[in-house]
C-alpha cells in the first residue's frame, strides 16, 4: 500500500484496519480504490510533487478533481 506521502506499507488486514482507525474512517463505503497509469509525464509530476509536498499522490492524480 502506498500512502499519499509515498510511504510504502504492507497490505494486510491488520494494517488496513489500523489505517482506517488512524484516519477515523467509520464508513468503508466512502473509500475508493484507484488504478493509475504512470507514464513519463506522471513520473515527472510525481518527482516534482515529492520534493514540494506531503500529499504527493493527491497533488498528481487528483489535481483535476479539486474545485478551483
Amino acid at each position: 500500500m502506498v500512502m499519499d506521502d509515498l510511504v510504502v506499507k504492507p497490505m494486510s488486514t491488520i494494517s488496513s484496519i489500523a489505517m482506517l482507525n488512524k484516519f477515523n474512517i467509520k464508513e468503508v463505503g466512502v473509500l475508493e480504490e484507484r488504478v493509475v497509469n504512470v507514464g513519463m509525464d506522471e513520473g515527472l509530476k510525481l518527482l516534482k510533487a515529492s520534493l514540494q509536498s506531503k500529499t504527493t499522490l493527491t497533488d498528481v492524480f487528483l489535481e483535476q478533481e479539486r474545485p478551483m
